[in-house]
């Protein structure tokens, strides 16, 4: 996520000088000369690192707030004995680079008036965009049935997966220096990767450790050259990058066998067996060179995960017609069930990096040894019925009877059904005379299903096991069990038309649907002096209504060109039914999660400070407060928790973030959302594109937000800025939006400055291809088609500011800890013999 953020080391340095010049002319009534001495000895001793060369006795930025046009990019120094030289790195370009992907396909198929068959074998090289990041995989398939007798089929489906992983060691989801994204997007422009040193003729170079490797700058000042760095010091992800080692090397085998019976001719039996096992090694190894584990001269660990899934499906069919009349009813049995058990194991004292295996470890940790087992299953009996009359008018019903392991006894059966019928009006002998309507349906639907998606156990008091002494463990209570729990159930509402006009060159379905959750599966909170932080209830319904439009044109079919354009939009709005009394507690609704919860409410309706611009004097943040709910001891006295309720009055302005309030800003979901589809052929030419977009909805910008806060201390000094500060409130920039850029002012970016615009279109894919003229070309006897093609991926987004991506976030933020979806092009030939 390219972020458009300052990338000149001068302009960071005058940038952050600029905070602690306002900050010593506001604050502490500096003279012009005084500021610029304190900002630039608290900017060098903050940030760490001067990596520029200035003449004795000036400043590194002047009175103007500028670079000192006399100083040069590069500093040498001595420390104990060696010449250091200090320069910065592009982190970004270090860390990114394109990456080949290459994927081979050969399948072969045939058969016999008894039998058929289907055979496929794939092989995946996916290098990543990240060094020591990449993924590989060999695939393979055998299809086949046979014809036992004429009332007896069989058949198997039989793959198996083999896979390499290699992980990047710091694409964690964390904040910090275990997450490269994080690291490389918010460091200042004036940090080196390296540490670096002048060789005998004067020259910058990388200086090498007593193992010949390449040293990196994690900014400790005791490691390095007696220089601590402000950001993030022990850290650096391209040295861990490059020393440790994190893969996974995983194996998965499916298999499915089948046996079709045809008892009658109007009679069907289906049985059908599937076993899918799936077999993880994982390895993670921390290097003894350098960061946390140099200690303990290396760390590894090693874990491994089975996984043993089963689904066991019968049904029978009965299927006939009377006249006009078509009926067929089906009845089934399904059980599933998924076993699954891993263990791993934690070492220290490494003999080799090149030997990552436990037994060339000294010490095998106790706290990082472990097995677990997890089981869960299914199990359900169906009925379902269709009838049409005339293939004009239809019909058909469900209903299913299912059971959950994640449930006690007396409740973990749930009832689940479905009825619904269309009417295909076009059929009807009145619409004869609009020859140009092809089909047109109408359609409707009603149905329940159930969800049990919540940690298996939850009916019964579960606990946590220590080691309390070498021979006993102690239990402490994990979670508190709720026998009562049952199936979340679901019902959906459809209404709905189906349509074709001029033959097909006009076509699409407009859907319109209701759906209401009923006793939802909800954690409950409680204090934790209970000994958990709570317990599984079925509490609260929401409810869903939206409408889906789909639209496809054919505006050129010819015998050699045919034009396609489709397109569709959904619209979804959601809301709260009901909520749980422990939750209300007499009030209209509760504040929690950043969310504002009440009966008849939006979901996900964001509660949090309003933006009230900014004082025209100092230029300094301004929010909303509301005179009723001020906090105890505040604006007028009154002890109403401010957390508690939305604001509404707006009835002042503060800049003590403490005094304001909080008010409701809508639910953050998008308001519609869908895609936008075209293909072409010309000849042999073919070509297509899809575009998929969103309008509405709101991201709060975490990374933006960091992006343009001042710093607060000197702790928090190196973190990079968004080139938006440059646009902050001066005395001589009164026509803007952004307030005062100035140390130690904390709640800039409070409340709703961070909530932004969630629309995005983008170019999801691209594909264009040529089916070479076999038979002109005189190969047609040895091969049946040629094509070449090129396709392309995510080759173009669009949002509401660079580097701001909505899709990476479902929970209403966007943040930095996600592998971006990547940009790929690539070519293939397919041959068909």
């Amino acid at each position: 996520q390219d972020h458009d953020v300052i990338t000149e080391p001068g302009e960071f340095y005058e940038a952050y000088y600029s905070t602690l010049y306002n900050y010593f002319k506001n604050v502490s009534k500096y003279s012009d000369a005084q500021a610029t001495t304190s900002a630039n000895k608290n900017m060098l001793n903050h940030l760490g690192y001067n990596v520029y060369t200035i003449p004795e006795g000036q400043y590194l930025v002047g009175t103007n707030g500028k670079l000192n046009p006399n100083a040069t990019l590069g500093r040498s120094y001595k420390f104990n004995g060696e010449t250091y030289y200090l320069q910065p790195d592009n982190w970004r370009d270090l860390a990114y680079k394109n990456a080949i992907r290459q994927d081979y396909n050969v399948s072969v198929s045939g058969g016999s008036d008894r039998m058929s068959y289907y055979s496929s074998i794939g092989y995946l090289n996916e290098d990543g965009i990240i060094e020591y990041s990449g993924y590989n995989r060999l695939t393979a398939r055998l299809r086949a049935d046979y014809q036992v007798k004429k009332w007896m089929k069989v058949g198997a489906n039989v793959g198996f997966t083999q896979s390499h992983q290699e992980s990047n060691p710091n694409m964690g989801t964390s904040w910090g220096s275990t997450n490269l994204m994080y690291y490389t997007t918010y460091i200042a422009p004036i940090y080196p990767v390296y540490v670096r040193v002048l060789d005998a003729n004067g020259n910058p170079t990388i200086r090498t450790d007593e193992y010949g490797h390449e040293q990196y700058d994690y900014g400790v000042a005791a490691t390095n050259y007696g220089i601590g760095r402000g950001f993030m010091q022990t850290g650096n992800p391209f040295g861990s990058n490059r020393y440790n080692k994190v893969y996974n090397d995983g194996r998965n085998l499916t298999g499915t066998l089948n046996a079709d019976f045809d008892i009658t001719d109007h009679l069907k039996a289906v049985i059908q067996s599937t076993i899918n096992w799936g077999n993880t090694l994982s390895t993670s190894y921390d290097n003894p060179y350098y960061g946390p584990k140099v200690g303990v001269n290396g760390e590894l660990y090693k874990g491994m995960s089975n996984n043993l899934r089963y689904n066991q499906l019968q049904t029978l069919t009965y299927s006939n017609s009377f006249g006009d009349n078509n009926v067929s009813v089906m009845l089934g049995h399904e059980y599933y069930k998924t076993h699954g058990n891993g263990m791993g194991i934690t070492a220290q004292g490494g003999f080799s990096p090149d030997i990552l295996e436990v037994n060339t470890f000294a010490n095998v940790l106790y706290s990082g040894t472990s097995s677990s087992a997890s089981n869960y299953n299914v199990e359900g009996y169906f009925l379902s019925a269709n009838y049409d009359f005339d293939k004009k008018y239809y019909l058909s019903a469900s209903f299913r009877r299912d059971a959950s392991s994640t449930f006690a006894v007396d409740h973990r059966w749930g009832n689940f059904w479905s009825v619904g019928g269309a009417w295909i009006i076009s059929k009807e002998p009145f619409m004869a005379g609009a020859t140009w309507i092809d089909q047109l349906k109408l359609k409707a639907s009603i149905g329940q299903q159930g969800n049990d998606s919540i940690t298996s156990y939850g009916y019964i008091d579960t606990y946590s096991l220590s080691k309390a002494s070498d021979t006993t463990m102690s239990p402490e209570l994990r979670l508190i069990g709720n026998p009562e729990i049952t199936w979340e159930t679901s019902t959906n509402s459809n209404v709905g038309a189906e349509f074709s006009f001029f033959k097909g060159r006009v076509s699409g379905a407009l859907d319109a649907y209701l759906k209401k959750t009923t006793d939802l599966l909800f954690w409950i909170s409680i204090p934790e002096a209970g000994g958990t932080r709570g317990y599984y209830g079925n509490v609260g319904d929401i409810a869903n209504r939206g409408l889906e439009l789909t639209l496809n044109f054919t505006p050129i079919r010819t015998r050699t060109v045919e034009w396609n354009i489709g397109g569709n939009i959904s619209t979804n709005y959601a809301w709260i039914v009901s909520l749980p009394e422990d939750k209300l507690m007499g009030e209209e609704g509760y504040y929690e999660s950043s969310y504002w919860w009440t009966p008849g409410g939006p979901m996900r309706d964001y509660m949090t400070y309003e933006y009230a611009g900014f004082d025209p004097e100092t230029g300094q943040a301004l929010y909303w407060y509301d005179e009723d709910l001020s906090p105890a001891g505040g604006l007028d006295g009154v002890t109403d928790n401010i957390t508690n309720k939305p604001g509404k009055k707006h009835s002042g302005k503060t800049a003590a973030i403490g005094q304001a309030s909080r008010y409701t800003h809508g639910s953050l979901l998008p308001k519609f959302f869908g895609g936008l589809n075209t293909s072409i052929r010309i000849g042999n030419f073919d070509a297509s594109a899809s575009f998929d977009y969103q309008v509405g909805g709101k991201i709060f910008d975490n990374v933006y937000s960091k992006l343009m806060t001042p710093p607060t201390s000197g702790s928090d000094a190196g973190y990079n800025y968004h080139k938006d500060i440059f646009k902050s409130w001066t005395p001589e920039n009164t026509n803007t939006d952004i307030p005062r850029w100035q140390y130690a002012d904390q709640y800039t970016m409070a409340g709703d400055r961070s909530l932004t615009n969630a629309s995005y279109f983008n170019f999801q894919s691209f594909s264009l291809g040529y089916n070479i003229p076999v038979a002109k070309i005189g190969i047609n006897n040895y091969v049946s088609r040629i094509r070449v093609y090129a396709v392309g991926e995510n080759l173009g987004f669009i949002s509401a500011r660079k580097g701001f991506d909505p899709r990476a976030s479902f929970s209403g933020t966007s943040s930095t800890n996600v592998y971006s979806q990547v940009r790929s092009i690539s070519g293939g030939v397919q041959v068909s013999f």
